[in-house]
């Protein structure tokens, strides 16, 4: 069973590496299903998320009902995800990507990444630091 981000919010595995699907998922809308998957797996950071998605945590539950989010909420969501793939595919293990998520990270000012979820240059930057970990820049 493929345990990787992507696969258990029930998106293709290869999203991320074809552009084009990327930006037609947000185009045509992520389920609301998938923000309920980015939720269940990371409930300690549901602030961040809904701060993320502009809605707050006592209505996100009303998007898990929705067929398709709107653009900006699927890109939101989907760029949240890419972080958690990222860090997913540097052990292949979501546990231990789970774990090095929520670790403080010298790169990152001794931040942990999940603390910059919540906007994209936070996202961007995590991921520039996990890319560079997987290219043995530094650990």
């Amino acid at each position: 069973m493929n345990n990787s981000p992507l696969a258990r919010a029930g998106l293709s595995e290869d999203l991320f590496q074809d552009q084009f699907k990327y930006i037609n998922a947000i185009n045509i809308g992520v389920a609301g299903t998938v923000v309920k998957s980015l939720i269940d797996r990371m409930p300690q950071q549901r602030a961040f998320i809904c701060k993320a998605l502009g809605v707050t945590s006592g209505n996100v539950s009303r998007l898990y009902k929705l067929k398709a989010l709107n653009k900006t909420q699927s890109e939101e969501t989907l760029d949240i995800i890419s972080v958690y793939d990222a860090a997913y595919h540097l052990y292949d293990d979501i546990d231990l990507a789970n774990e090095l998520l929520q670790t403080p990270i010298p790169a990152l000012n001794n931040q942990k990444p999940v603390d910059l979820l919540d906007s994209f240059a936070g996202r961007r930057l995590v991921k520039e630091v996990l890319n560079k970990m997987k290219w043995g820049e530094f650990s």
